[in-house]
């Protein structure tokens, strides 16, 4: 199952870049960073998750901007090194409140995942995050999701996901834009 994950994970990029090099005008953005998912002590004691907190490294997300205020984003992330299993596919859609020009980019989320731990389990998420860029290319990234799983999957509980990661732009954004920049 380890081969079939790493297989999937693999072709995701791939096709991302893929993609990407098919389209060079596009807005897409490339991140890398860390996460990590926790359980509340009674989800721990009724189910069997085995521990409340879980550290996955490495996080990659590939995002699109579609149109103004919306964001298309897929991520992939895994715990290596932990006790436990859990890697999740994740698919969302931000809005970021048409803020997307400047050097701090709040938003808010929803979309969906399907979690492998015990099982495969969907999830729905919502959440919120804000991405800082510190030059026309390269930004830092924080979010705060939470993943709603029904109480009929007892393989999974609802859990809090955060994460941050360091985010490049393959496209140089204009940090600095002038009047006909804005209008166009």
């Amino acid at each position: 199952m380890k081969k079939k994950c790493n297989f999937l994970t693999f072709l995701f990029l791939f096709l991302a870049f893929s993609i990407y090099s098919q389209n060079s005008g596009s807005k897409w953005t490339f991140g890398l960073g860390l996460s990590s998912v926790q359980y509340s002590e009674e989800d721990v004691r009724n189910s069997p998750i085995k521990g409340k907190f879980i550290s996955q490294s490495p996080r990659f997300s590939l995002a699109k901007y579609m149109f103004p205020g919306v964001t298309f984003v897929g991520s992939v992330s895994t715990a290596i090194g932990d006790n436990q299993d859990y890697t999740t596919f994740d698919g969302v859609a931000r809005y970021d409140f048409k803020t997307s020009q400047n050097s701090t980019v709040p938003y808010v989320l929803i979309g969906g995942s399907f979690v492998k731990a015990l099982r495969l389990t969907p999830t729905m998420n919502i959440g919120a995050g804000s991405t800082f860029w510190f030059s026309d290319k390269y930004g830092v990234n924080i979010q705060a999701m939470y993943k709603v799983s029904q109480e009929k999957f007892g393989s999974q509980r609802s859990h809090l996901m955060t994460s941050i990661g360091l985010v490049y732009s393959f496209k140089g954004r204009n940090t600095n834009p002038r009047l006909w920049d804005i209008c166009r």
